[in-house]
């Protein structure tokens, strides 16, 4: 390597370590149903928010045979038995650097279903009395790469998840959306032991930061409402039971108090979607499930994302609102959004939007479940800053626009925008072949969309490369300087 790229690495370094803060388990969740979204899918997506260097790697995961007795063993003495028969899926993993587990954060099998684990969420200090958190309990980092080869349906993806709970506990509070052709189901993972989960309206959405938010469930509406058989009855002997507007809250019963960054992420994900609402920041309970002003857009999920409440009194762009939480936090190792559509055989999947990095100066790029490989650069290990990674060459291009939003990032931003509308565009064309080859010759197909989805990440990763030049160079030239005219990519 010359002294020039040698000197570039280490600058990036440096940089890339001012941004970074203690990884903390902090995510917002996203699920719109079908009646919902502007184009029929049903959409469920994530923030993974836990570091602002946190390298991520997206890789499609086999089908496997397993004998009787082969287990899958997690960090923290977490066994269980492997499926006969385990399903393709692929998954956004850490990379095994960070010693920590799998953490595969979001997938989509073979069999067309789609999940994303998890939003961390904390219960309090009575129900930890009595049905305590399991040490080697199903973790955050294990949950997907146990459940997404085992099942069919996205109900059945919250039946299997519930019964492992059950049966080997949980380490932690979670929050788990699960989405097929049909249906999406949104999950919490209450206590050690104790479980519920419903379908998600298909005229609602609902925005999730790290705290329970499902209030009063209908046990007996077995359609549309699952749960662990002492949901209630344990708190209630316990005399732990809470109420809201005369019905029994699951969110307050078992939840923490929600926190101000929680609150700001409730608020500003349905005032993004709902100003009409005029939902209150102080709001004393936030409904879970709430319908938009209008039909929700797959770019607007992204926009979602990148959300810092920019245009209320809560931005946290203004000085006043430094060290607030926002939706669009730089403390994003990668952001997802999973679009699952009714004309897809399940061979194809979903789609799966993926932005490595924090998606506020990053790009959303589609590709489809139905994959069987993905760019060599979505699978370069390590936690240190290398130019081959799609992470970090993404996050390195994010970390010089942040160091001026307006004279840096808007260039930025702005680029990229225009390049995800041409690619939902240009997308429905893609859906039409997809779905054309996959009734003809699934194996055309499955080869389809690999390389569509590695060419689309090969054009995005060129550009990034070549916006960093220029913003590097453009950085280097005012050196401090007043800038007069904001920075602008030019890029073919």
């Amino acid at each position: 390597m010359s002294k020039k790229n040698n000197l570039l690495k280490g600058l990036m370094v440096m940089l890339l370590s001012l941004s970074t803060s203690v990884n903390v388990f902090a995510c917002t969740g996203v699920v719109v149903g079908k009646d919902a979204t502007e184009d029929g899918s049903i959409i469920i997506g994530r923030t993974e928010d836990i570091g602002a260097a946190y390298n991520k790697n997206f890789v499609v995961v086999p089908a496997a045979t397993y004998k009787k007795g082969e287990m899958f063993e997690d960090l923290n003495g977490f066994k269980i038995e492997q499926p006969t028969k385990a399903y393709k899926y692929t998954m956004l993993p850490d990379v095994a650097e960070h010693e920590d587990g799998i953490y595969a954060a979001a997938g989509i099998n073979e069999q067309g279903v789609a999940m994303t684990a998890t939003v961390s969420a904390y219960l309090n200090e009575a129900i930890q009395k009595v049905d305590p958190l399991v040490e080697s309990g199903l973790r955050e980092a294990a949950i997907p790469s146990v459940v997404l080869p085992r099942i069919k349906t996205a109900k059945e993806g919250v039946q299997v998840l519930g019964e492992i709970v059950e049966k080997h506990g949980s380490a932690e509070g979670n929050i788990i959306l699960f989405a097929d052709q049909n249906e999406a189901w949104y999950m919490e993972i209450l206590s050690g032991h104790q479980w519920a989960a419903v379908k998600v309206p298909d005229d609602m959405y609902a925005v999730i930061p790290n705290a329970f938010m499902l209030g009063y469930i209908d046990l007996n509406d077995q359609e549309n409402v699952m749960a662990s058989k002492d949901i209630i009855n344990m708190p209630a002997k316990n005399g732990l039971l809470k109420n809201h507007e005369g019905k029994f809250h699951l969110a307050l019963t078992y939840g923490e108090t929600m926190t101000e960054g929680n609150r700001l992420r409730a608020w500003g994900g349905q005032h993004f979607f709902s100003p009409s609402q005029n939902i209150a920041l102080d709001t004393p309970v936030f409904d879970l499930f709430m319908k938009a002003d209008d039909k929700i857009s797959v770019d607007e999920v992204m926009d979602l994302q990148r959300y810092r409440y920019e245009g209320t009194a809560n931005d946290v762009n203004l000085p006043e609102n430094k060290g607030k939480r926002a939706i669009g936090t730089e403390n994003q190792a990668e952001c997802h959004i999973i679009q699952m559509k009714e004309e897809y055989p399940k061979e194809v999947g979903g789609l799966m939007w993926m932005a490595m990095g924090n998606a506020e100066h990053s790009v959303y790029l589609p590709t489809f479940g139905g994959i069987t490989d993905t760019h060599e650069a979505y699978k370069v290990p390590g936690v240190n800053y290398n130019p081959l990674s799609a992470y970090w060459t993404f996050r390195g291009l994010s970390t010089l626009a942040e160091l001026d939003r307006v004279n840096y990032g808007q260039g930025v931003r702005s680029y990229w925008k225009q390049y995800e509308l041409e690619l939902i565009k240009a997308q429905e064309e893609v859906d039409k072949k997809v779905v054309e080859l996959a009734k003809k010759d699934t194996k055309a197909a499955a080869m389809y969309m690999t390389e569509t989805g590695i060419a689309t990440a090969e054009d995005a990763i060129g550009k990034a490369n070549e916006i960093h030049s220029q913003l590097y160079t453009f950085i280097a030239k005012h050196g401090g300087r007043a800038i007069k005219n904001p920075f602008v990519p030019v890029v073919e």
